[in-house]
């Protein structure tokens, strides 16, 4: 009987062993767990002034941001006339190129005859 009880014993002491290695490892996680906590509170408590100062420059930049909207949408309205404008341009200088080329034409046909003209004035004025 003095074996059996030395094997229950045992067995206990196992046990034990095994659910205090189960505490240890849970302790380890919560030490864990609160360094990571205190590391976070840590930088949170960094952050808390950039974020205080950041908050007045943000409401500044979102003034701005405000205003310059409408002058945004203005531009945009003058772009847009400014476009109708040079399509209607486009369009007026499309038109006069061919008369252009008409012109340019009629002028390269008179050229001969402007010359004949001043050789004649030319040899009526030597033979005066």
């Amino acid at each position: 009987m003095g074996s059996g009880g030395d094997e229950g014993d045992e067995e206990v002491k196992i046990s034990n062993f095994f659910e205090q290695e189960k505490q240890i490892s849970v302790i380890k996680f919560f030490k864990r767990a609160t360094f990571r906590l205190k590391d976070a509170t840590s930088r949170f408590k960094d952050a808390t002034p950039k974020l205080k100062d950041a908050t007045p420059k943000l409401k500044g930049a979102t003034s701005r941001f405000k205003g310059a909207t409408p002058k945004l949408k203005g531009a945009t309205l003058k772009l847009k006339g400014a476009t109708l404008k040079l399509k209607g341009a486009t369009s007026k200088l499309k038109g006069v190129t061919p008369k252009l080329k008409g012109a340019t034409f009629k002028f390269k046909g008179s050229t001969p005859k402007l010359k004949g003209s001043t050789f004649r004035l030319i040899n009526l004025g030597l033979t005066q």
